[in-house]
């Protein structure tokens, strides 16, 4: 079995793959406080709900927009499997053509988001990813990954709206039963930040179709995307799984 780890700024994501077959997801929380042997019990317990034996693991893949996890879950997968992780960085065969200013710079996450594009195989295309950031990675038609935008995610915005303003309440990532018309502080904080997020994709898509001269095929993923998709106007797939898919492909690039 290969584990896929898609480590993100609130959550390590991990995926199980029996050849091409994504047979588990399995989150917990981001957070380097912690030590390697705390991350290995936790992954341990994780392959045990889902009956999968540290012995039967052959390979890992780790992408991460969090350096400093890197060698937290070294130690943890070291200590469960002995087996090194694939990083994805710079050498590792992806199979993209970049072209944008720093490409050793891309963000892990938006390499593997952008290989399972490709393997999608519908260019143009650009990839949203509705995480604690919301990302957009841009193919033309030729394949070739040509720009990112970046933009604060839905949670992100709920947190701000908590923390800077003192009489604002707490609320839940769901759309409000009213709809955009909030009748109530709690409602009225829903809508913005749920139809506020969905109006912000549709516009920076739109936006996107002019730089690409063609209407892009548009893949959403994310830990966010499932409660922003229902919103959205412009036509898009949700994957919850772009990411995992896209790492196991590179894996397979580079290991057969």
């Amino acid at each position: 079995m290969l584990i896929a780890l898609d480590v993100g700024n609130s959550h390590v994501k991990a995926g199980g793959f029996d050849g091409d077959d994504l047979k588990f997801v399995a989150s917990i929380a981001t957070d380097d406080r912690k030590t390697g042997e705390q991350y290995a019990f936790e992954l341990k317990n994780v392959f045990s709900l889902f009956g999968v034996d540290p012995a039967q693991i052959d390979g890992i893949v780790q992408c991460s927009v969090v350096p400093s996890m890197q060698p937290i879950l070294s130690r943890a997968l070291s200590l469960l499997t002995n087996r090194p992780a694939l990083h994805v960085s710079s050498g590792v065969r992806t199979g993209l053509n970049i072209k944008i200013d720093q490409p050793r710079g891309l963000g892990s996450d938006l390499v593997a988001n952008a290989v399972w594009a490709m393997h999608v195989g519908k260019t143009p295309c650009v990839v949203v990813d509705v995480g604690t950031v919301t990302t957009f990675t841009a193919i033309d038609r030729s394949g070739v990954l040509v720009g990112t935008s970046i933009a604060a995610g839905p949670r992100i915005m709920l947190d701000a709206i908590k923390h800077s303003a003192a009489q604002l309440p707490s609320v839940q990532l769901e759309a409000p039963v009213h709809g955009v018309t909030g009748r109530n502080t709690a409602e009225a904080i829903k809508a913005g930040v749920v139809y506020g997020t969905a109006a912000m994709i549709d516009g920076m898509l739109a936006r996107y179709g002019e730089a690409l001269g063609q209407t892009p095929f548009v893949l959403l993923t994310g830990g966010s995307a499932q409660q922003i998709a229902p919103y959205l106007r412009t036509p898009a797939e949700l994957d919850a799984y772009v990411t995992l898919r896209g790492l196991q492909l590179i894996w397979r690039r580079n290991r057969g």
